[in-house]
Parts: C-alpha cells; structure tokens; sequence
C-alpha cells in the first residue's frame, strides 16, 4: 500500500511524533510506502518528510488535492483536524484515518471528517462517542504502543557525571512545560515532603515549553534551586530512565502518554494522575499509583510512599515492567493499525464510493 501521513501540528518533543515515526517505521518493514506531508519538515528530518502545509487553508486544499490526483496514495492518515478537514473537502479522495492523540473540546463539526477516527484509548474513545456522537463504524480504538529503546552505557555515565550532588537517588519527569502537564502542582509537592527525605532524591526535569521560564522562578521561589535539575529537550530519555528510580507524570490532561509507558518499559515505579487513558496502563497498588489531578496534597502522598520505600518501588517497577512486555509494545499498535488500513483498503476496491456500511472497522 501507499500510505501518506499528514500533520499540520508537528512540534518536537510531542507523542505524536513519535508515533507518526514509528508507524512509519513498521509500515516501511512490512513492505508499504510511507510519506510524511509536515508543516514543519525539520521536526521530520530523518524520516524524509516533506514541508508541505502553508497555514493558508484554500492554498492547502488546493495543493492537497492535486497532489493527491497525481499520486494516488491508497490512504491518507491524518493526525490533526486541520489535515482532516482540507482533506474531507478533495473529491475522489482516498480512504482516511484520523487519530486523535489530544481530546479536543471544541469545534464539534470541524474535528472528526475523516472516514475512521482513531482513539488511542479506550477513554479516547469514549469521548468520540459522546461529546462527538461519532457512532460505532466511523470509530477504532488502537491504543498507544512503544518501542522501548535501550539506553547506551557511555550517555548514561556522562549523564550521571553532569548532575550535581552525586550519590542522591533520581525521580524523573518527561513532558513539555506546558499547562496541561501539571508541572506546578509536582513543585508544589516536592515543596511540600520531609526535608530529610527530599534531601535524599534530586528531581530531574526533561522537557522544554512555554512554561520553562516561569517554572523555573517557581522552583526558586519554592526554594527547590538544590532539588530540582531542568534538562530541557532531549534525546537522551532512554538514558534518564536508566538513571531514575521513580518516574512522575502530574498531566491534566492525557491521551494515553508515551512517556509514563517507556518509563513502564524501562521498570521504573510510576506515578501518575487519572486523566484520559493513563488508568488503562497503570493500575494503583498492582503497577504503580495513580492519583487526581491537580491534587497537590495526593501528588506528595504518592510521592512519599514512592520515595520512601524501595521495597514498594522495586515491586511496582518490576510488575510495570512486565505489563509493558504483555501489553504496551509497538508490534501490537501497528498490527491494529495494518489491520484498519487493510480493511478501508478493500473497502475502496470494491466500492468507490466509502459508505459506513462498507467501513465496520471496530477493533477489539
């Protein structure tokens, strides 16, 4: 097949870019053609991907459209609802798939136009079906999966090297600063903890975003400036997991995180709060704690428990560990996604016209 993935909004650091690439990845070893159309080609480089949209909608249309005639791809894979709105206006296009990897709030009308939406969760799609009433055949569940990476030896002896105060344990956080990833309440708890026991750990935050600058002066303000370590953007994940005991996600809002499921991977004891899909990976008291959000007093309760026990850590790491290897693994997202792909496919040889009668791609 000729599959094209579309994305206006492609910012680095994102999950979804890694599962653009990683799609990528297993469709191209699976004997498919793969091209990426990106607003912002450089986020792509690797991958070969094309700068493709403009912002300018009608110039858009226009040009996806022809570049759609000429090629002829057999599937048009959006990621956002810009992607998916110019192409529900192109005649004759092909079949389309559509996932969501935010729950988007707004703009009922304008945000589910392509044949098949994707939630990559079951609270995904959960909301698809109630604050859109998109019904059963136009939905497919296909929950996030992750290639875990391993870590090289010489980055994370470097890595350790670099931070100060040697010989303190690390808990980690992975995720853009930005509002919704709750970074100020996580502050606030480690504020909040002993003194004897916070001055045992030091908090390794990787990640960039708007918000850099003003959590930063919240740190200081909190007097953190000794516990907390700002990483920035960074491709070395693989190596603070290696690094870390314990990892914390405090997001306000979630499709089903990447990050939470490579620290799973890694065998790290999670912590993370309750939002979209995170319960479905993570189970309190069996894999990890799971808290609400925006829960300071909660968030420095978990953080006690994790942080004070290594017995409970390691039990919880290890049990994480294992539901990865059962559940979480790339492999299984992708053979789900071939599997749509296939389906719209044949639906389109044997009628030119999409019908929903025709689609029926619910996957368990």
């Amino acid at each position: 097949m000729k599959i094209w993935h579309a994305l206006y909004q492609s910012k680095t650091g994102t999950g979804t870019l890694q599962v653009v690439l990683d799609l990528q990845a297993s469709a191209q070893a699976a004997g498919h053609t793969v091209s990426i159309l990106a607003r912002d080609a450089q986020v792509f480089a690797e991958a070969g991907a094309e700068r493709f949209f403009t912002g300018n909608k009608l110039w858009d249309w226009l040009r996806f459209g022809q570049r759609i005639a000429q090629d002829s791809p057999d599937l048009v894979h959006v990621h956002d609802r810009y992607c998916s709105l110019l192409l529900r206006g192109i005649p004759n296009r092909p079949p389309s798939v559509q996932t969501n990897h935010i729950a988007y709030t707004t703009r009922r009308r304008f945000t589910l136009l392509a044949d098949v939406v994707v939630g990559c969760s079951e609270a995904m799609d959960r909301h698809h079906a109630e604050f859109f009433n998109l019904p059963s055949h136009r939905r497919a569940v296909i929950q996030n999966g992750i290639t875990a990476r391993l870590p090289d030896p010489e980055q994370v002896a470097q890595l350790r090297q670099s931070l100060p105060g040697q010989g303190k344990k690390l808990c980690l956080t992975v995720a853009r600063l930005e509002p919704e990833k709750g970074h100020r309440y996580l502050l606030e708890a480690i504020a909040g903890l002993d003194p004897a026991l916070r001055k045992e750990w030091r908090f390794v935050m990787a990640g960039s975003g708007s918000l850099e600058n003003a959590l930063q002066k919240q740190a200081q303000q909190l007097g953190l400036d000794a516990d907390v370590f700002w990483v920035g953007h960074t491709s070395q994940v693989p190596e603070w997991l290696a690094l870390a005991e314990v990892f914390v996600l405090p997001s306000l809002l979630e499709g089903l995180p990447l990050s939470l499921l490579e620290a799973m991977a890694a065998g790290l004891a999670c912590l993370a709060t309750d939002v979209g899909g995170t319960a479905e990976a993570l189970h309190p008291q069996r894999n990890g704690l799971l808290i609400p959000p925006e829960d300071v007093p909660a968030l420095r309760e978990g953080l006690t428990q994790l942080l004070g026990n290594a017995q409970l850590r390691r039990q919880l790491g290890q049990a994480a560990h294992a539901d990865y290897q059962r559940h979480w693994r790339f492999e299984r997202t992708w053979q789900q996604y071939e599997a749509l792909y296939q389906r719209l496919h044949c639906a389109a040889l044997h009628s030119p016209t999409l019908s929903p009668d025709s689609l029926t791609p619910r996957l368990p």
